[in-house]
């Protein structure tokens, strides 16, 4: 199936604007305390000699939930 332009215009617009507002502080509070919290999941079970894939997979949680938070706050702020 292929997509007309004015379609991926039309999604473009529509996922922007949800975007924008629906980001509030309390979204970023949520994204940031779960990469905290994973974060120190992470440094907990790095602790543990036989939990380095599990600490790896926090750790790189922690980053993702923090990029997106990131991601979030700079579109809104941009594109709002």
């Amino acid at each position: 199936m292929i997509l007309e332009q004015a379609t991926l215009y039309h999604l473009w617009q529509k996922v922007s604007y949800e975007i924008v507002h629906k980001t509030t502080i309390w979204v970023l509070l949520v994204f940031f305390t779960t990469a905290g919290g994973s974060w120190h999941l992470g440094n907990i079970l790095a602790k543990h000699n036989a939990r380095g894939r599990e600490a790896n997979l926090a750790h790189r949680t922690a980053i993702g939930y923090t990029a997106a938070g990131i991601f979030f706050w700079l579109f809104s702020m941009v594109m709002g």
